[in-house]
């Protein structure tokens, strides 16, 4: 149930199948938040619950399939069905994470984002238009259909980390640092505290879940404990640009700073 002070609506998708993939997502949406409207009020969001039905073509990257297997067309179908009556709600932002699968250097060359263009974004019109195909006629004498709502495709944003989230999480290098000697006996601190210097080699990394002993396990804390959105923005690399995407949209910028406008009603007690 949505509270009846929230503002707007927050729709997390993500392909981490991993149990604490979403969270760990959801945690570092909430950062990236505060660097959009500083101080906006958390508790008038609505982080949308996921509905693992739906989600289904995010699993093994069926969203980007185009072939003929019935199943996964199916599944990708009913992904972009749920997309677009999302993004035909007022105050509604879809936030699609995928990785990059490739370096930051090599960004221009990422299949992901490519078919996020092609097959998620510019495939949602077609998908609306055939919904509205289908819709049954009104009977002679009956009022008309109404016009369903608009699609608003600039409240899709896509959150996209080179080459894979880790990179991201990485740059959370106090508890990184912590969680390797607490787990491993520090057996890779002297790599991690190297990179407080050079944090944009962490958006270079072939595979940054490979690089020290951390590996996937500690995502979820590194996204909570305290997560440096700021120091990570100012690398400017695949985390300003999907926190540009966020600052672009000028809805979700007006909506997060509504939600510093309202108070609660006085107490009748």
């Amino acid at each position: 149930m949505i509270a009846e002070s929230a503002v707007l609506s927050i729709v997390i998708l993500t392909e981490d199948s991993g149990k604490d993939g979403r969270a760990t997502v959801e945690a570092l949406v909430r950062r990236m938040l505060q660097l959009v409207v500083p101080g906006f009020g958390s508790h008038r969001v609505h982080f949308v619950p996921r509905d693992p039905r739906e989600e289904e073509a995010m699993r093994g990257n069926i969203w980007k399939t185009d072939g003929k297997n019935p199943q996964e067309h199916e599944r990708r179908v009913r992904l972009l069905r749920y997309l677009a009556r999302k993004l035909s709600l007022p105050d509604t932002f879809v936030l699609f994470h995928i990785d990059g699968d490739r370096t930051w250097s090599e960004r221009h060359t990422s299949e992901n984002t490519a078919k996020f263009e092609r097959l998620v974004r510019a495939a949602l019109p077609l998908v609306v238009d055939r919904g509205r195909a289908n819709r049954p006629k009104a009977k002679a004498g009956a009022e008309a259909n109404t016009d369903p709502p608009p699609l608003r495709l600039e409240h899709l944003l896509l959150i996209c980390p080179f080459r894979s989230i880790e990179a991201w999480l990485y740059q959370n290098l106090r508890a990184a640092i912590d969680i390797c000697d607490r787990e491993h006996r520090g057996s890779h601190v002297i790599e991690l505290q190297a990179w407080e210097e050079r944090r944009a080699e962490l958006d270079e990394l072939p595979a940054p879940e490979k690089a020290v002993c951390l590996g996937k396990a500690f995502n979820l804390e590194l996204a909570t404990r305290g997560f440096p959105a700021r120091e990570a923005d100012e690398v400017k690399k695949s985390f300003t640009e999907s926190m540009d995407r966020l600052r672009g949209c000028t809805e979700l910028c007006h909506a997060l700073e509504r939600t510093r406008d309202w108070t609660p009603p006085p107490s009748t007690s």
